[in-house]
């Protein structure tokens, strides 16, 4: 099996949880294995919205994305999953998450999710689990963007989750460093 063969399970069962976690009035719709503009222009023709294109968006071919919206508003939030099918994850993988955000810009949530292999003793490497352990980890970033003599701020925040397919989400605690433990610390985050 390859990660792709676990996307539609995922956002489905992934979506179930947040929404348990948001009001009624909220909605979520996916789209996976795309570029990211094609995942943006599929997710707000579902929501039937249309945002502004003037922004460059980097083409890069992402595993899920989600939109959130809240009813009666035209704001779309989005939330990257990075799916990883591994026995562990480490250090490298969540480089790619954070390199994504930094250059897509438009993503202010982002979750590095492992789906765990059959006979997997535990979620983190030794390494990643003892940065994070000492608190060595950034989770929650700001940028500063310099084009053109101008500068613009930039933030967002990850977490890090796993799965075993057929059952339940878990995540990985990293409060500590400022990170999403919690499908409730995502619902605050996307209700700011």
């Amino acid at each position: 099996m390859k990660e792709i063969d676990f996307y539609p399970e995922i956002c489905k069962k992934f979506s179930a949880y947040l929404l348990g976690y948001l009001s009624n009035d909220y909605e979520i719709h996916f789209a996976y294995n795309q570029s990211l503009p094609s995942m943006i222009k599929e997710i707000e023709g579902k929501f039937n919205v249309a945002e502004n294109d003037a922004d460059y968006m980097p083409k890069l071919k992402l595993d899920i994305l989600f939109g959130i919206k809240r009813n009666g508003s035209s704001n779309i939030k989005y939330l990257l999953l990075e799916v990883k099918y591994l026995n562990q994850l480490g250090l490298s993988e969540f480089s790619q998450l954070s390199g994504y955000l930094q250059v897509a810009q438009k993503i202010q949530l982002g979750v590095l999710f492992l789906v765990l292999k059959p006979q997997s003793n535990t979620s983190l490497s030794n390494d990643f689990h003892e940065i994070i352990r000492t608190q060595n980890l950034p989770m929650k970033w700001k940028m500063l963007i310099e084009k053109q003599g101008k500068s613009s701020e930039f933030k967002f925040k990850t977490g890090i989750s796993y799965y075993v397919p057929n059952n339940g989400i878990e995540w990985i605690d990293t409060t500590d460093i400022d990170g999403i433990s919690n499908f409730e610390d995502l619902a605050n985050e996307l209700k700011k």
